[in-house]
């Protein structure tokens, strides 16, 4: 059982599309964190996977380190291998703190929306102003380090239109990695839906720049994707572990099945128990799906991640029915990631096949933040699952089930 600590309901920016709900100074104590471990290392697995969120989980510094170091302790007691990683909006990150996640090994997921422009428009300062200079300066800390890390954007009717800038300014500034999260609860029309097309394939041209230059790097909406093709279809662990195999940890203990539902932790639907108490066995209150009749001839099914419970009750107000605007953006980043595989297989590119190959027999080489020297190898078979299809031009190719 993977777990997410919600160190904090408390967050210093004002995000206006955040699903964590109203921001107020409570954190978790230091014996629910306990307990949390206690639920993580349950029944000895062989390995265990925690995630700091929150709020914004740095204003809770010391409490993630010393988690982070009793899990690393307990790890090695245990012969269990021991993941970490944290989502931070990277305005409270200097050197002397990314260091120490460093030596942790706490994988950083930073916030940042792209460019001023895209960034300003959703992400200001709690009470108001620019957080654009501080979180790029907690962006150029871990550029500086040159370890891995990723960013995450979040998309938005808002910025949709600056989506391709946003992706060139993130990949030219050094980032690795990149992660693109579509906000769901919104109103995309269908003007904004072609922007998003446009940027998603001013994104794709990017990525195919950076692999032909030798640089390996990654966007997670077309790797996942290409990826997916390559192995047949995405399996069980691909898909949505609502409560099945990872849980979230609010502040006051209450257990969740994902941390998109711990909110102000003052609604009990989807509550699943609590750390002191344990887990109930009822369940979580959440049908997993989709059940949408359209979605049993289509041919990304297998690719398709509208599994996401979370991301259907944002947009449907329902977990097992998917939406119109998730129904085009698996087809539409399906359609561009194929394009992207198509075109590299085509010319052989080294950094290309060694990137998704390797991931393929779980190894090979790391997005990086600047162009790679040289690359050892094979080369592998035709990724003859990758197949263009054309994308819808509107979002109501899925119908919403009442």
């Amino acid at each position: 059982m993977d777990v997410t600590f919600v160190l904090t309901h408390d967050c210093n920016l004002g995000c206006g599309y955040c699903y964590a709900g109203a921001k107020f100074n409570k954190r978790m104590p230091a014996h629910v964190a306990e307990r949390a471990l206690d639920l993580a290392f349950e029944d000895d697995p062989p390995r265990v996977e925690l995630s700091f969120f929150g709020g914004e989980p740095l204003l809770a510094y010391d409490l993630l380190v010393d988690v982070a170091e009793r899990a690393r302790a307990r790890g090695a007691q245990r012969g269990t291998e021991v993941r970490l990683s944290v989502t931070t909006n990277g305005t409270l990150l200097d050197d002397a703190r990314a260091r120490t996640l460093d030596a942790l090994g706490v994988h950083v997921a930073l916030s940042i929306d792209g460019t001023r422009e895209a960034h300003d428009s959703g992400r200001p300062r709690m009470g108001g102003g620019s957080s654009f200079d501080d979180v790029v300066r907690g962006l150029d800390v871990l550029l500086r380090r040159g370890t891995t890390f990723e960013t995450i954007s979040v998309v938005t009717p808002a910025n949709v239109r600056l989506l391709g800038e946003s992706v060139a300014f993130l990949l030219d500034r050094g980032v690795p990695r990149i992660g693109l999260n579509p906000c769901y609860e919104a109103a995309f029309t269908d003007d904004d839906l072609g922007a998003w097309h446009r940027g998603l394939d001013a994104a794709a041209a990017k990525m195919i720049d950076c692999f032909r230059g030798g640089r390996i790097v990654s966007i997670t909406v077309f790797d996942n994707k290409i990826l997916a093709a390559l192995k047949g279809g995405l399996v069980e662990t691909d898909r949505c572990s609502l409560g099945s195999r990872s849980v979230a940890v609010a502040p006051s203990g209450n257990i969740y099945p994902c941390e998109r539902l711990v909110a102000e932790d003052e609604d009990s639907t989807h509550a699943m128990g609590n750390v002191e108490t344990g887990l109930v066995v009822r369940g979580h209150g959440c049908a997993r799906g989709p059940v949408n009749t359209e979605c049993e001839p289509c041919g990304e099914r297998d690719r398709c991640s509208s599994s996401c419970a979370c991301a259907n009750l944002a947009e449907t107000g329902r977990t097992d029915v998917a939406g119109g605007t998730q129904c085009w953006h698996e087809r539409t980043t399906a359609s561009v990631a194929d394009h992207i595989a198509e075109t590299l297989w085509k010319e052989q590119n080294p950094y290309f096949l060694a990137w998704f190959y390797g991931r393929m027999i779980g190894g090979g080489p790391k997005p990086s933040t600047a162009t790679s020297s040289s690359i050892d190898t094979e080369k592998p078979r035709s990724p003859a699952g990758v197949i263009t299809r054309e994308s819808p031009k509107s979002k109501h190719h899925l119908r919403i089930l009442p």
